[in-house]
């Protein structure tokens, strides 16, 4: 009765084990803060038995809290609020995986320093 306890919490550890690393590998990723400096570009996708999906997709510059840039495209259902500070998680096979709006004082100081750089130059 032992043997079979710990057999079963031996499986039960391996498949846990087993799940949580498909689920960081498939979803996890890097942090990257994003200031909506444009208007989302409507879009119209067809998906599964011809459902029609509305939203809105966006390309904008990117930091990570170092400071690093990048350029992500990501989508939306509604229309993002212009000059909304965004933390987008950004997984490498498959592009931003997440976002959501959060404070100004939320964003990392070196990111931030970036989104004064780009709005000093519009002016």
């Amino acid at each position: 009765m032992k043997k079979i306890l710990a057999g079963l919490i031996a499986v039960l550890l391996i498949t846990g084990a087993t799940a949580y690393s498909w689920y960081k590998i498939s979803y996890s990723g890097t942090r990257y803060y994003v200031q909506i400096n444009n208007d989302g570009k409507k879009t119209i996708e067809k998906g599964h038995e011809n459902n029609v999906w509305h939203g809105y997709s966006y390309k904008e510059k990117a930091y990570e809290k170092t400071g690093k840039e990048k350029v992500l495209e990501f989508t939306s259902t509604h229309s993002l609020r212009k000059q909304a500070y965004l933390k987008l998680t950004y997984n490498k096979g498959k592009g931003v995986t997440n976002w959501e709006e959060i404070k100004k004082s939320e964003v990392p100081q070196k990111a931030l320093d970036n989104f004064w750089k780009i709005i000093s130059l519009k002016n």
